[in-house]
């Protein structure tokens, strides 16, 4: 026999209820509403944020893989010049110019360009990779920085960095040398590489989950701090990427604060909210899809002071308030209310500004 699940509330009779007082001298006074859930529908989403199983989270999205965080990369840019550290090469590449069978490359922080054999890259598995990086995710839009990678792993990118500078030491200038020593010692790299004949739709895993479909997927890694949903089709791809930018925009819109680390949230919040793709009818999913399609072509990638500031620009587009019209006819408001618990807080008058 089903479960009959029911909400009981008593917002409107607090007042006429003691603490002193059992269940049954005050059933009459509580209100009862019908859910129109499953006790499983109901019950998935908690069992699935408590042991986070990203497999049950991608099975319930219908999508291939939902990965948390990317590749951890240290040494991107280098050291700073403050809280006590050291400046030093970092992996950004800012030029690189093939020339004949050597190639020219400038690190981030080197005063100059240096020149390496092509066939030297090739033994150490070393190639110029595009970085998915928080920092450069907005909605519907994205951009990435070209870093030195080794597909053989980090091990054998420090083996190259110290051919390199065999390679040019006698026209290395001193500060370069120290600070691509410095590099060696101090870089890590274990990256995630994406799949070109895939489709994605990445977000950042901290505090404002802006959403994306990357288009560009050749030799293109993720970092920690972008999250991503690996889907079986573009139109799907597009749909999640309008559905996060929804939720991300009702956490504003409610004047809530969003939470710093995101992870998987996202993610099971559009479980919760009764958003995911087996959910939906095929019609929401096409005009979704369509629309956020148009966003990410029509868009182009600014730098923002913070992501409210991106959200509340888009939400002048007639194709994003469109999406939101979509969307909230068709989500009830409990299910959104508790998805959007997952991935923020009730609305705070000190919010960080810099989200």
């Amino acid at each position: 026999m089903p479960v009959k699940l029911l909400r009981i509330s008593t917002e409107t009779v607090t007042s006429e209820i003691s603490k002193n007082r059992n269940l049954e001298e005050i059933k009459d006074l509580l209100k009862e509403e019908e859910l129109k859930l499953s006790y499983d529908d109901y019950i998935a989403p908690m069992i699935i944020w408590t042991i986070v199983n990203t497999k049950r989270i991608a099975r319930e999205l219908s999508v291939l893989r939902v990965v948390p965080h990317g590749g951890y990369i240290r040494g991107l840019f280098g050291g700073e010049k403050k809280k006590g550290k050291h400046e030093y090469a970092g992996l950004i590449v800012k030029q690189y110019d093939k020339k004949n069978e050597e190639v020219s490359i400038k690190l981030y922080n080197l005063t100059k360009s240096y020149n390496v054999q092509i066939d030297l890259m090739n033994e150490y598995g070393v190639d110029v990779y595009k970085i998915y990086y928080r920092g450069l995710v907005n909605p519907f839009s994205c951009r990435t920085y070209n870093v030195l990678l080794s597909k053989k792993g980090d091990e054998y990118l420090k083996k190259f960095l110290k051919a390199f500078v065999e390679y040019n030491r006698n026209k290395m200038l001193q500060k370069d040398l120290d600070y691509l020593n410095t590099l060696i010692t101090e870089l890590k790299a274990s990256i995630d590489i994406f799949n070109e004949n895939h489709y994605y739709v990445i977000y950042r895993c901290q505090r404002t989950f802006s959403a994306c479909v990357p288009t560009d997927l050749t030799k293109a890694v993720s970092v920690s701090h972008i999250a991503y949903l690996e889907c079986e089709n573009q139109d799907q791809a597009y749909y999640y990427a309008g559905v996060l930018n929804y939720l991300a925009y009702k956490v504003i819109e409610s004047r809530r604060s969003f939470i710093r680390d995101q992870l998987a949230r996202p993610a099971i919040a559009i479980i919760v909210a009764g958003l995911s793709w087996k959910t939906v009818s095929d019609n929401i999913r096409k005009e979704i899809s369509n629309l956020s399609n148009q966003l990410s072509s029509k868009l182009t990638w600014s730098r923002y002071p913070n992501q409210r500031r991106a959200f509340m620009q888009l939400a002048e587009m007639p194709e994003f308030r469109k999406i939101v019209e979509t969307l909230d006819n068709c989500v009830d408001e409990e299910r959104l209310r508790k998805a959007l618990n997952l991935v923020s807080s009730l609305p705070n008058k000190n919010r960080s500004k810099t989200e």
